[in-house]
């Protein structure tokens, strides 16, 4: 009597280092301590679990795409369950169930987003005893060649047109924010506004929010010349912060 022998193969890549990355940095207890208890019909994995797997075909394949997530996935199912023991099903990563756990993360209402920002700063900090002598903080902008509204009709509300650093003011762009520890450049804190938004406006926020992160103020802040403005300057000074703006 023979005997058959089924042979399958999956692509390992750089998965499991992405996720070992990501589940040292705690990444899925934070976002399940975050966001709310999922709904009673939601089965499989967390909402944690789902963003990590979701992250690492990001980071993976340099695609921010919902629908192709799935059978990313499908592919590399055993992979996927060796490297980080959850029961990983394609099911688990639909475009339905990340559209899920993105409008709960994106929530403007309850800032999801800034709350693991902080958490996972203040984590990194203490696992690595980073230093919290010079904090930095910077804008810029990112151009797209997107259309003044989505595929519902409805119009973007990041994607603005504005004084573009990439020398395209014919694309519509978004700012993004961000605040670092130097020297190493550890992102701790990052914002994401509307195109059009003045930079100016957006470094206090972002500097309370690494205060929050890295526990207090007694750090050198170093930004440009739109740190400098002077409601900027009366803020961090009633704060008694140091500023340094590089000439």
């Amino acid at each position: 009597m023979s005997s058959r022998t089924t042979i399958s193969h999956e692509p390992v890549d750089d998965v499991p280092v992405i996720v070992e990355w990501l589940l040292n940095m705690h990444v899925d207890e934070l976002i399940d301590k975050i966001l709310p208890n999922p709904h009673g019909n939601w089965k499989g994995l967390t909402y944690g679990q789902v963003i990590v797997i979701w992250l690492v075909f990001i980071l993976s394949q340099a695609d921010h795409r919902m629908c192709a997530v799935e059978e990313w996935v499908g592919d590399r199912v055993t992979v996927l369950r060796r490297c980080t023991d959850w029961e990983v099903t394609p099911g688990d990563l639909t475009d339905d169930r990340l559209e899920i756990v993105l409008d709960l993360m994106g929530d403007e209402q309850t800032h999801h987003w800034e709350t693991l920002d902080e958490e996972l700063g203040k984590h990194v900090i203490q696992a690595y005893c980073l230093p919290t002598k010079v904090g930095r903080i910077d804008t810029t902008t990112f151009s797209l060649h997107h259309g003044e509204k989505d595929l519902s009709g409805e119009k973007y509300q990041l994607l603005k047109f504005g004084k573009s650093k990439d020398r395209r003011p014919d694309l519509r762009q978004f700012l993004q924010g961000l605040g670092t520890l130097d020297p190493a450049g550890i992102p701790l804190v990052s914002a994401t506004l509307r195109g059009s938004q003045n930079d100016s406006p957006i470094y206090l926020p972002l500097w309370r929010r690494m205060v929050a992160t890295i526990g207090h103020s007694d750090f050198l802040l170093v930004g440009d010349s739109k740190l400098s403005s002077l409601g900027n300057r009366v803020q961090l000074h009633l704060n008694t912060v140091r500023i340094w703006i590089p000439s």
